[in-house]
């Protein structure tokens, strides 16, 4: 037997693309019990995969989005492909983006937009730094990565201990401020804040 897993990519009702993202086999008559399912490595492998299409898909759409001028739509002129590492649960994401020559139908002088970094994304997601805060409040920062690199797709050494006590240092100290210099809850900062604790 072989199972192929696809991602298609739809906007407004219409598919974009379809891509094979993982294939695999199996035997189809007298199956032992280690071919039953996937493997917990097939299974990482498999949510990698499926993670870097839809975040290089995001990526791609928001770059095409911003290649019209948005006074006059005509078409702005591409300057470079700059490519960005993002941190997500599921292993790290090598994402391209265009930037693009601003156009000046507006007057002034032509300056670069990158659409990549006008969305402020961090270089870890919110999820990632969340679980690595947790984890390393609970058990020890060792211990922590162990147990995060064996369930999760980042166990390929790219969490480290020493990540690990940063992260959970930064979000303290963010929780501290948060106690002390109480914000107002309309603030985008402070939605942002809640949504991630």
């Amino acid at each position: 037997m072989e199972f192929i897993v696809w991602v298609e990519t739809r906007l407004a009702g219409k598919t974009l693309g379809v891509e094979e993202v993982a294939k695999f086999e199996r035997c189809a008559d007298g199956i032992p019990p280690e071919d039953i399912g996937l493997t917990l490595a097939e299974g990482k492998d498999l949510v990698r995969q499926v993670q870097r299409k839809i975040v290089q898909t995001q990526i791609e759409i928001l770059s095409l989005a911003k290649s019209l001028c948005m006074h006059c739509a005509g078409a702005q002129h591409v300057k470079d492909i700059r490519t960005r590492q993002i941190r997500t649960v599921f292993g790290k994401i090598k994402v391209r983006c265009r930037r693009y020559i601003r156009c000046t139908c507006r007057g002034g002088r032509p300056t670069v937009l990158w659409p990549l970094g006008m969305m402020a994304i961090p270089r870890s997601t919110p999820e990632l730094t969340y679980l690595m805060a947790k984890r390393g409040s609970m058990l020890p920062y060792r211990r922590s990565t162990e147990v995060l690199g064996e369930l999760l797709p980042i166990s390929a050494g790219s969490l480290s201990h020493a990540t690990l006590r940063r992260q959970a240092l930064v979000v303290g100290a963010r929780l501290d401020q948060r106690v002390t210099e109480p914000r107002s809850q309309s603030s985008p900062m402070a939605r942002m804040d809640s949504r991630i604790w």
